[in-house]
């Protein structure tokens, strides 16, 4: 098997350089936060192209370069159907849902659900999102810290530092978390699209990068060869666009998550309703489809490449349960210059952070906008709570929910990592959550307690039905915890796995509830007025005003501009300090398609101003 390079100490400069940067964007834009417009959905003034590629990235986490990897080195070119599968949902949002989004007016995501059905049914969705979404962000920094700690070589030392000893993983945790927490605390939406964007262009860099040298690698220095080799050398099927070891319901219940979850996800529509002219809303639902299909493929690709460059993965990582999953970084370790490793361990610290950012933000927005006001105005007879204090709440909703959520993932070292169980409980409970609110957009003829029955009565079902198949299956059934086991459901000669009949289900049973519920219609006057309302609102163009473009959005840009640039001269001496051409062409290439990025950047903010 090819010999591997391991992360040196300028990688390390390289990361700890990206993660200043990150903390540093959040304390600077800290003055942008007048009050919790300007926190929570960036004043309404988000630039389309920013909101655009924050959409775009916040989507991606860890799991593309660990999980997906995995996935693709085992099951080959039926990758593609899985992971471009947000393509088709954009576009939804490109006839429809944008502009929806946009036009409900609203400040915080589940401001919508107050809208359109009550007050009730948000207190009753803070509830069953926002203590889950507490425990995803958990899994995902620790699935993240894992991956960075141990496969990249530091989580096995031992820091004494007098009162404790840490290990490299909460090391590690522990500063991803704070840098995180920093920017995110103290900058609001407006950090968190500064950082998504300079996420993207380090993403893309990478991706430009690994795809032509995994070719030219597996070629003996010549592209073309790579990809003959690819095809030649490939197990049999694999390049086949069969479905190879995933049924067609699996990739099917994939898409119809997908759809739900790129449309109507709480951070999705923040993006929507945070611009200020709802027909941007097309340009960024048509740049993020774009994006969306090449993107992964550019991703996948190389992935192929490393099935054929290490047969026998396992050989090279024995200590992971799921070799596979180190896929990706191999080829990176493998092919890649010391300096520019820095920056795929900052990409991939990106991708996740990006994730993390997007749901604290639209996290506290709930907690703060949704339940700490209606509360408030109840106990002081219909006095609202000042925006001084909405904004202290939010950040330190913020605050508690970053700090429980790495909490938790200290906690996953010494329990085990919850990954799967989450995901099955995420399959369990979110179609049915989001169908009602899918749904709800362009079918209001539903009564105010219309999404708390079919969500309700989704998920329940969806429970019923996972202890059905386990019965069925020939497993016991001595507890809650029982329902997770993995197990095949056989209907209508159709093979379910959980993850099937949880959407499968959630989906069907929570639509059909909400569709008969229209029998009974709102028949209190302030039910339907609110409805009206809303009716009228999203019937109405939400058009920009034409005032000057915010000073906001062009010192945006230009912040982006100087962090891709200091990125890119950072680069390029390094190529300088490389040992041998090869690594000065990356390490020199990468540095100048940043500093493109930088002019780019700038040339948006000279012309806005």
């Amino acid at each position: 098997m090819p010999e591997l390079k391991h992360l040196n100490s300028t990688d390390y400069v390289v990361v700890v350089c990206f993660l200043i940067m990150v903390a540093g964007v959040g304390v600077f834009i800290s003055r942008y936060n007048r009050d919790t417009k300007d926190y929570f959905k960036a004043g309404g003034k988000l630039p389309w192209i920013m909101s655009s590629l924050s959409l775009f990235v916040s989507g991606f986490s860890a799991f593309m370069f660990v999980s997906a990897s995995g996935f693709t080195y085992r099951n080959g070119a039926s990758a593609i159907y899985m992971f471009t599968s947000s393509f088709g949902a954009y576009w939804l949002g490109y006839f429809v849902y944008g502009k929806l989004w946009r036009r409900t007016r609203v400040d915080s995501p589940m401001e919508l659900l107050t809208r359109r059905f009550s007050q009730s049914t948000t207190y009753f969705y803070s509830i069953i999102a926002v203590v889950p979404n507490i425990f995803l962000m958990g899994t995902l920094i620790y699935t993240l810290c894992i991956f960075v700690s141990s496969a990249l070589g530091f989580g096995a030392l031992e820091v004494d530092l007098g009162l404790v000893t840490l290990t490299g993983f909460e090391l590690t945790l522990i500063g991803i978390g704070a840098v995180l927490l920093t920017y995110t605390v103290l900058g609001g939406l407006w950090a968190v699209a500064v950082t998504d964007t300079l996420q993207f262009i380090i993403l893309f860099l990478m991706t430009l990068v690994v795809f032509p040298f995994a070719f030219i690698y597996l070629g003996n220095g010549n592209f073309l060869t790579g990809i003959e080799n690819l095809v030649t050398q490939a197990p049999a099927g694999y390049l086949d666009f069969s479905f190879g070891q995933v049924s067609f319901l699996f990739i099917a219940s994939f898409w119809i998550m997908n759809s739900f979850g790129y449309n109507v996800n709480w951070h999705i529509g923040q993006r929507y309703y945070s611009i200020a002219d709802e027909r941007d809303t097309k340009k960024m639902a048509a740049l993020c489809a774009v994006l969306g299909f090449v993107g992964p493929i550019m991703w996948i690709v190389p992935v192929m490449v490393s099935r054929i460059i290490f047969p026998d993965i396992g050989s090279v990582w024995p200590e992971l349960t799921a070799p596979s999953e180190a896929s990706f970084v191999s080829l990176c370790l493998l092919i890649l210059p010391n300096g520019f490793l820095g920056v795929v361990v900052s990409a991939i610290l990106a991708a996740s952070m990006s994730s993390a950012d997007s749901t604290f933000n639209w996290l506290a927005a709930v907690v703060t906008k949704d339940v700490y006001v209606p509360i408030t105005k109840k106990l002081q007879h219909g006095t609202e709570p000042s925006e001084r204090n909405q904004l202290i709440v939010g950040k330190m909703t913020v605050l508690v929910i970053g700090t429980l959520s790495i909490a938790i993932s200290l906690l996953f070292q010494k329990i085990g990592s919850s990954f799967d169980i989450y995901m099955k409980i995420y399959s369990m409970t979110t179609p049915a959550m989001f169908v009602p609110v899918m749904f709800g957009l362009v079918y209001r003829k539903t009564p105010w307690w219309s999404a708390m029955a079919s969500a309700s009565i989704g998920i329940i079902f969806t429970l019923i039905m996972n202890g059905v198949a386990t019965i069925a299956g020939g497993l016991p059934l001595e507890g809650f915890a029982d329902i997770f086991k993995d197990v095949q459901l056989s209907l209508y000669g159709l093979e379910f796995g959980k993850f099937e009949m949880n959407i499968f289900c959630g989906v069907t049973v929570s639509a059909s509830v909400f569709f008969i519920t229209s029998r009974w219609p709102n028949k209190e006057k302030k039910d339907i007025a609110r409805l009206a309302a809303f009716e009228k609102d999203l019937q109405t163009p939400a058009y920009g005003d034409n005032s000057p473009v915010d000073k906001k959005s062009i010192q945006a840009y230009k912040i982006v501009a100087l962090l891709s640039g200091l990125i890119g001269l950072l680069l390029i001496i390094l190529s300088t300090l490389s040992g041998n051409f090869h690594d000065f062409l990356i390490n020199f290439l990468t540095g100048t398609g940043a500093i493109v990025f930088c002019i780019f950047f700038w040339f948006l903010s000279r012309r806005y101003a």
